[in-house]
């Protein structure tokens, strides 16, 4: 989609209608901006609602609607960042697929009499009381329910702007915030020199109440890897058949990647692993923040990319990515069928896909795409207590290969692993996935040991 600045139309231009003289006009922009993907949102059935819903990702791409305030927020046209408006895709997606399975207008913002009873007919409100349903199914955390619910409010927002509705159906109020004060604390934010005062915010009554909480948010701080047979129900679905996804979804598992940086999976670091004796390979990955860190590859899952990289389907991929970018600049292993590079939504959407399959069997499937990662780091920590490694080793090799911030954050998955007893089909698994990586985490550990 060219989002450029100063259209205008060109001359009339002839069009080929099947003999019938029929002219039509080009629009040009006297400055180009060409962004790759739009449409966003695409959908047969609801295509006035999709064409709005783009309009409004468009306005935010360019900084027409809620322009980011942090200058490192915004894109160069002003807008929200790429990753952003990825985010706000994936949330009206689903706002889109409600709207047409409940066959439910959004422009309904009227509602049949004054109350609170008779707005919650309303459609955000409706759309509200569904992922309620979906966070007390497990199906999605209340953050991401409240992200849903947020952008939203922002379309509805801009619709009113834009005099697309008459008015926005949901209220706003003022609220004072208290902070806690203790003996000798003082915040300029929350107390003058006289006395305390309360800071006022502006909220909505169109939100994730706090009351309501998923259930994989009240296991141990969050922390929730899979069972073996909810694994063997991920792997072998209908969807999982694809060996890219696979190789995603093994990706997270044994090397607790994060879907971003499986997407930013350079090919450069996939090698042949019968050219080498080895049985774990190192593989530099960027994370959170731009940070780098090491990660190890199992033989077995380094064999499955080096498959994937030259097989049939991935080089003709290849071959679009080189037409555009060039074969000098460097591509990424996972690559889509425009040859473009695959979105980090499209490695989390497969949980969510597999969840609908397994409905439509009678199963519920409650598990995400980076409960994936929490399983490697729990089974890695219980993997490498049971082989008395060093502690201290343990804490550091853990947090390194997680590209932890914190060891807060790693000690939870250490606390974690100690306090739980892996099933035999679990012990099994977790021995045949860290085989690899045993050899090289011993000799390290006892390297560090001599060392220290």
């Amino acid at each position: 989609m060219n989002l450029g600045d100063l259209p205008y139309f060109d001359s009339l231009a002839p069009r080929d209608t099947g003999g019938a003289d029929v002219t039509v006009r080009q629009v040009r922009f006297h400055r180009d901006h060409v962004v790759e993907g739009f449409p966003l949102l695409y959908c047969a059935s609801r295509l006035p609602d999709a064409l709005e819903m783009n309009l409004f990702m468009e306005h935010r791409y360019r900084g027409k609607f809620l322009r980011p305030k942090a200058s490192r927020n915004r894109n160069p046209k002003g807008g929200v960042s790429l990753k952003t408006l990825k985010s706000i895709a994936n949330s009206l997606r689903g706002f889109l697929a409600w709207l047409d399975r409940t066959d439910t207008d959004w422009r309904e913002v009227y509602a049949a009499a004054d109350g609170d009873r008779a707005k919650a007919w309303l459609p955000p409100y409706r759309y509200r009381v569904h992922l309620i349903g979906e966070i007390e199914a497990g199906t999605v955390s209340r953050d991401t329910a409240s992200l849903y619910v947020n952008h939203v409010r922002q379309f509805y927002e801009w619709a009113h702007k834009m005099r697309r509705i008459d008015r926005i159906p949901f209220a706003y109020k003022r609220i004072a915030v208290r902070k806690p004060r203790k003996d000798g604390d003082f915040d300029l934010l929350f107390s003058t020199v006289q006395d305390e005062k309360a800071l006022m915010v502006q909220t909505t009554d169109l939100a994730i109440p706090k009351r309501y909480k998923s259930k994989k948010v009240e296991l141990d701080e969050g922390l929730t890897p899979y069972t073996v047979q909810e694994l063997k129900m991920l792997f072998e679905s209908d969807h999982m058949r694809l060996d890219s996804r696979k190789l995603w979804a093994e990706l997270a598992l044994a090397c607790g990647l994060r879907a971003a940086e499986v997407a930013a999976l350079s090919e450069t670091a996939v090698v042949n692993p019968s050219l080498s004796s080895t049985t774990a390979f190192p593989v530099r990955v960027t994370g959170k923040f731009n940070k780098e860190r090491m990660v190890l590859l199992p033989h077995f899952l380094m064999h499955g990319l080096w498959e994937y990289r030259n097989s049939a389907e991935r080089m003709r991929r290849a071959a679009k990515w080189d037409l555009v970018h060039g074969a000098d600049v460097g591509r990424p292993l996972f690559l889509n069928r425009s040859g473009n590079a695959i979105n980090s939504a499209s490695l989390t959407n497969v949980t969510s896909c597999v969840a609908r399959e397994l409905a439509e069997r009678g199963i519920r499937f409650g598990r995400s795409f980076h409960d994936l990662r929490a399983t490697f780091a729990t089974s890695l920590a219980r993997f490498m207590l049971e082989k008395h490694l060093p502690l201290g080793f343990i804490q550091y090799k853990l947090m390194s290969l997680m590209g932890h911030a914190n060891f807060s954050t790693t000690q939870k998955y250490l606390n974690f692993a100690r306090s739980i007893t892996f099933e035999s089909q679990m012990q099994d698994w977790v021995s045949q996935i860290f085989a690899d990586l045993r050899p090289g985490l011993e000799s390290e550990a006892i390297a560090s040991t001599v060392d220290a």
